[in-house]
C-alpha cells in the first residue's frame, strides 16, 4: 500500500540562508513517518548546502510541476503566485509557507508560524486558505521535542551554575560575517566560557572564523552537526539569529541574545524579546560585548528566559501541521478529524474521565482527582513519546470535541503505539470509536498499534476486530503496519 504524495519547493544557500530548507525538511521527515511519498525540488547548490535533505529524493525545479503529486509545498520569498496559480490550474493541494501577510497567495493551506500572527491577518492577501497561524505551528525537528524533554529534567536537578558553554549559531550560511563579530565581542571571556560555534558548509567566511576559533582556548567549531539538538541542549546560554534557530532555542529552554540579521527577522525578534524569552542586541561589537556580560552574570534572568520560551514553543508544531492534512471521517451525521490535546483542554477531558461509563472499562476504576489529573496531563503533553488526540466533529459553528485518541510508545508486549480511545458522553454510538481507529491508524502508518481490552468488554473487542486488529496475546490486540518496507 502506498501512501500519498508530496513535492517541496525550497531553496538554500547565499543570501537566501537555510531556514526555508530547513523547516521544509522538518514537515517532509515528518510526512514520510505518516506514509506520505516526499521528494524535494531544489537547485544543485541548495540540496548540498542543507544535510537534512539529503534522504530525500530530489526533483529538477522545472520538471516538479510534471511530477504526480497529492501536495505541493512551497517555501520561499523568491516563488511568486504565477508558480502558486500552476500548481492550483494542474488541480494539486497546495500549502504555502510564509512569514509575513504582505504577498498574496493562491493556496489551500497557509503556515506562517511567527509569534503572534494570527489567521485574520491573511483574510485579504490569502482569501481562500485555510491558515494556521502562530508560533504553535513552529516546524521544529522531532529531536528537539526529545531533547526538550531530558534537558530541563536536567536542569531542574542543578543548582544555578555559571553559563559555561556558549553557542554561537548566525546562520548556515552567514554572508556578513556575524559569527566573526560576534566571537570578537565575546574573544575576552575565553577560556572562562567554551563557545561553541555552528556554520554551515557553504558559510562565505567559513576559513575566517576557523582562524578566529583557534585563536581561542577551548573553542569548538562544528559544521553542519547532525546532531544539532543534542549539541544545543548541551550549552548553558547561545547567541544567534533572530530566525527559525530562536524557536529552536525556545524549546529547548536555551537562554539566548537575539541577533538580528535581517529586516524581516526583527519583528518576530521584538515579539520574542517582549515575551521574556530572549534580549536582542544590535549589530555593534561593543553592544554584543556588553549585553552578553549582563547575562553572563544574571542566573535568574537565564533561567526566568528559559522558562518563558518553554512556554511559548513545545515542539509540537509538526503534529499540528500534519493533522489538517489527513483525510476527514464520516460518523453519523457527521464528520470527524484529529487535532492535538492543548493546555487549555485539561477541565474538559477532566469531565470525560469521571464519567461512569468512561470509567466503566478503565483500567482504573477509581475516577481522577483534579489533583491527580493536573499532574498526569502536565506530564501528557511534555512527553515526547505520546500522541494525545481529539476526535473532534465539524460543525456549522466550528469543531467540537467529541472523543479522544491516545498513542502512547511502548516496547512491550512488543514495541508499538498502544491506543487509548474514548468518546465523549453525549455522543455513543455515532460510530466515533470506529473513525478514531481510522485516523489514528494514518497517524502511525508504519508502525504497529496496540490495544488492551478488559474480558468483559465485548464492545471493545467487536470495535477492535472490525477494525483489523488481531489478538497476539492475552489481553492485546495489534494492527500491522499498513504500508510495504519499500516506502521506508
Amino acid at each position: 500500500m502506498q501512501g500519498p504524495q508530496a513535492i517541496f519547493r525550497c531553496e538554500a544557500g547565499g543570501t537566501t540562508g537555510l531556514g526555508h530548507a530547513v523547516r521544509s525538511s522538518a514537515l517532509a521527515h515528518r510526512l514520510q513517518q505518516a506514509g506520505w511519498r516526499v521528494s524535494v525540488a531544489i537547485s544543485d547548490a541548495g540540496y548540498a548546502a542543507v544535510p537534512d535533505l539529503a534522504d530525500l529524493p530530489r526533483l529538477r525545479p522545472e520538471a516538479m510541476l510534471e511530477a504526480p503529486a497529492d501536495l505541493f509545498v512551497i517555501d520561499g520569498y523568491d516563488f511568486g503566485l504565477d508558480l502558486e496559480q500552476k500548481v492550483r490550474k494542474a488541480g494539486r493541494k497546495l500549502l504555502v509557507i510564509d512569514d509575513a501577510p504582505t504577498r498574496r497567495h493562491e493556496a489551500d493551506v497557509l503556515l506562517d508560524s511567527t509569534l503572534g500572527r494570527t489567521a485574520d491577518e491573511y483574510a485579504e492577501v490569502a482569501p481562500h486558505a485555510c491558515v494556521l497561524a502562530g508560533a504553535r505551528y513552529v516546524p521544529l525537528r522531532p529531536a528537539f521535542r526529545r531533547a526538550r524533554a531530558e534537558r530541563w529534567e536536567r536542569l531542574k536537578l542543578l543548582p544555578e551554575l555559571p553559563a559555561q558553554r556558549v553557542l554561537v549559531s548566525l546562520g548556515g550560511t552567514d554572508p556578513l560575517n556575524h559569527t566573526g563579530t560576534v566571537l570578537e565581542a565575546l574573544a575576552p571571556h575565553a577560556p572562562a566560557v567554551t563557545f561553541v560555534v555552528v556554520m554551515g558548509p557553504s558559510a562565505a567566511h567559513l576559513e575566517t572564523v576557523r582562524a578566529q576559533i583557534a585563536a581561542l582556548p577551548g573553542a569548538e567549531l562544528h559544521i553542519a552537526p547532525t546532531d544539532m539538538a543534542g549539541l544545543m541542549a548541551g550549552c548553558d546560554l547561545a547567541i544567534g539569529a533572530g530566525g527559525t534557530s530562536s524557536w529552536e532555542r525556545c524549546c529547548l529552554g536555551l537562554p539566548s541574545l537575539a541577533l538580528i540579521i535581517a529586516d524581516n527577522q526583527r519583528p518576530g525578534a521584538e515579539r520574542l524579546a517582549a515575551s521574556g524569552a530572549a534580549w536582542l542586541v544590535e549589530d555593534d561589537t561593543a553592544a554584543i560585548a556588553n549585553r552578553f556580560a549582563d547575562l553572563l552574570a544574571d542566573a535568574h534572568a537565564r533561567r526566568t528566559m528559559a522558562e518563558a520560551g518553554r512556554a511559548l514553543i513545545d515542539g509540537r508544531g509538526l503534529d499540528r501541521l500534519l493533522l489538517p492534512l489527513l483525510p476527514m471521517q464520516s460518523i453519523l451525521d457527521g464528520r470527524v478529524s484529529l487535532r492535538l490535546m492543548e493546555r487549555d483542554d485539561e477541565a474538559l477531558l477532566l469531565d470525560w474521565q469521571r464519567h461512569p461509563e468512561t470509567r466503566r472499562y478503565a483500567r482504573s476504576a477509581a475516577a481522577p482527582t483534579e489533583t491527580e489529573h493536573a499532574a498526569w496531563f502536565r506530564k501528557l503533553l511534555e512527553a515526547p513519546n505520546r500522541l494525545p488526540l481529539f476526535v473532534q466533529e465539524d460543525t456549522p459553528a466550528g469543531p467540537r470535541p467529541v472523543g479522544y485518541v491516545r498513542l502512547d510508545w511502548r516496547e512491550a508486549p512488543q514495541p508499538g503505539w498502544e491506543i487509548s480511545i474514548a468518546t465523549a458522553p453525549d455522543h455513543y454510538r455515532r460510530g466515533i470509536g470506529r473513525a478514531a481507529l481510522t485516523l489514528a491508524a494514518a497517524v502511525v502508518p508504519r508502525d504497529t498499534i496496540l490495544a488492551h481490552v478488559l474480558p468483559e468488554n465485548e464492545a471493545s473487542h467487536g470495535l477492535f476486530r472490525a477494525a483489523g486488529y488481531l489478538p497476539f496475546t492475552e489481553g492485546w490486540y495489534r494492527l500491522s503496519p499498513r504500508l510495504t518496507e519499500s516506502l521506508a
